[in-house]
């Protein structure tokens, strides 16, 4: 956990040092699971954009089954996970059409690499503080390959929608998983 609050630390200053750039929220649904996500672009080009990419998936397995418990009359899941990832990707995106196409629609293609942040929490504990800050860390490199559709809006909020594929593997096995990979599709509005 403390490596996490170092790393979330370091970027935020980082980010205090540019002005002038697009920065945006989203939510991710794959495979895997779901999460939410910050990214900013930090440099502009005609047709490029060079960001990063911070993101938290909260990954669940297909096996896991909500069970209604008769006798406690609460639904229960069984065959859960408590894994959680937070990859760090610095990003291209590349505009192909970019000019060439009228009415504020932007297709593009998408690249990020960097280091994941994976936390494996005992599933047996059942108080959420205990299992999360004693959660075991490892760290490993990841990547995502997408393509997308912007829809600009001169002077105001963008909205984007992206289609893509996480290749992340893994040093050793963490809950029965060798890696992490999986479609994801990711919904943001950014400004």
């Amino acid at each position: 956990m403390k490596k996490l609050l170092f790393i979330i630390i370091v970027i935020s200053l980082g980010y205090g040092q540019i002005s002038s750039t697009k920065y945006g929220v989203g939510l991710n649904i794959g495979d895997r699971g779901a999460g939410i996500f910050y990214h900013r672009h930090i440099k502009s080009y005609e047709s490029i954009k060079i960001g990063t990419t911070i993101r938290w998936l909260d990954i669940r397995p297909p096996k896991e089954i909500p069970s209604y418990n008769y006798y406690t009359g609460r639904y229960e899941n069984t065959n859960t996970v408590s894994l959680a990832i937070f990859p760090l990707f610095g990003t291209i995106n590349y505009y192909p059409f970019e000019g060439k196409i009228a009415n504020n629609f932007s297709p593009y293609v998408s690249a990020k690499l960097g280091p994941v942040l994976v936390l494996d929490a005992d599933e047996s504990i059942k108080s959420f503080s205990k299992r999360w800050f004693n959660a075991d860390s490892k760290f490993t490199y990841g990547g995502n390959i997408a393509v997308g559709v912007e829809f600009r809006q001169p002077g105001k909020v963008h909205y984007s929608i992206e289609f893509s594929y996480d290749l992340i593997p893994l040093s050793s096995t963490i809950g029965n998983y060798a890696n992490l990979n999986g479609t994801v599709l990711s919904f943001s509005i950014h400004r």
